[in-house]
């Protein structure tokens, strides 16, 4: 193939010619990232622009239709119709209430056979929305307790402690109970006792036992919360508890009465007395007439009954 042979000129002028190129190949490149530098800026201040026009709007709407705009938010998230959206709100209310029945009636059992076999054990339970689970409201009681659901008789879906399940009052049974400390002598030195709470999720499986709820001892209980008229500690930190945004109930058992307390929003709901087999009413634990009913009825225990893996036995029929 023949090679043709350019003069100098010519050379020079293409070699100039590339070089343009490429210098104008570097200043589209920098005005493209200036582009992208000012429409980032662009988004960003209209994100912003829009966030004020929503805090406006929220402003002008109130609580109400701030409410109503995260609901409508939530279900373009979900990809579900406004009437299956409120199906699935109803049915978890629904299910938050059965587990609300199903613990307490559990706790009464729990202090039922307390009085029963004179024994004084208390106990407190918090039913809590995992994925909204704040990790600094909660924490291991003490270095001293092990946690008692990493035994092996847990392991397995057919073996976790579901409120459904004989292994629920199982965990209810030891946290509640006392081991005596005996020196080499066999001398009584006093007794292991199990503090803390018990957590159970909306799945309805205990997946926690001996938590601390942080915060009990600061100013935030008397501003999140009303005032006992009784109680100790183990009250404390279940009304504080049940004021936290994942704890949907507290109850507590009464390690000195016996007494079950229901404990939603930081308030005391009701209270179960089972050695009068009575409910405690707000008027009756405040002493004071008043025309408010509470948020939820407890369910009512008959004397001397209690519930042996899920089925009623009647202790007075029995002896007789």
């Amino acid at each position: 193939m023949p090679i043709k042979l350019l003069r100098r000129t010519t050379y020079f002028r293409l070699l100039d010619a590339a070089r343009e190129r490429d210098k104008l190949r570097e200043e589209r490149e920098a005005y493209e990232d200036s582009i992208r530098a000012l429409q980032c800026q662009v988004d960003e201040l209209r994100d912003a622009l829009a966030d004020a026009e929503r805090s406006r709007a929220d402003t002008e709407a109130g609580i109400p239709g701030l409410v109503e705009r995260r609901v409508e938010e939530r279900i373009l998230e979900m990809s579900v119709s406004r009437r299956r959206f409120e199906q699935l709100a109803e049915d978890r209310a629904q299910l938050v209430e059965l587990y609300i029945e199903k613990l307490t009636s559990l706790a009464c059992r729990f202090a039922l056979e307390s009085v029963e076999t004179q024994h004084n054990r208390g106990l407190l339970v918090l039913l809590v929305d995992a994925r909204n689970m704040d990790p600094g409201h909660f924490s291991d009681f003490h270095e001293g307790q092990a946690e008692y659901l990493d035994h092996d008789e847990f392991r397995g879906i057919d073996r976790q402690p579901h409120i459904f399940s004989p292994n629920a009052y199982n965990v209810f049974e030891y946290m509640g109970g006392k081991e005596l400390r005996l020196s080499d002598e066999g001398d009584v030195l006093g007794y292991e006792e199990r503090d803390g709470a018990l957590i159970v999720d909306l799945c309805g499986i205990i997946v926690r036992t001996r938590q601390m709820v942080e915060g009990v001892r600061s100013y935030k209980v008397y501003s999140k919360v009303e005032r006992l008229m009784d109680g100790s500690a183990r009250h404390s930190a279940a009304i504080y508890g049940s004021s936290l945004d994942e704890v949907l109930v507290a109850i507590a058992v009464s390690e000195e009465t016996n007494h079950v307390t229901v404990f939603r929003d930081g308030r005391f709901v009701q209270a179960y007395d089972p050695h009068g087999d009575r409910i405690i009413s707000r008027a009756d634990y405040f002493g004071e007439s008043s025309s408010e009913q509470p948020s939820r009825v407890l369910p009512m225990t008959p004397p001397r009954r209690h519930v042996a893996n899920d089925l009623d036995v009647d202790l007075d029929a029995a002896e007789s």
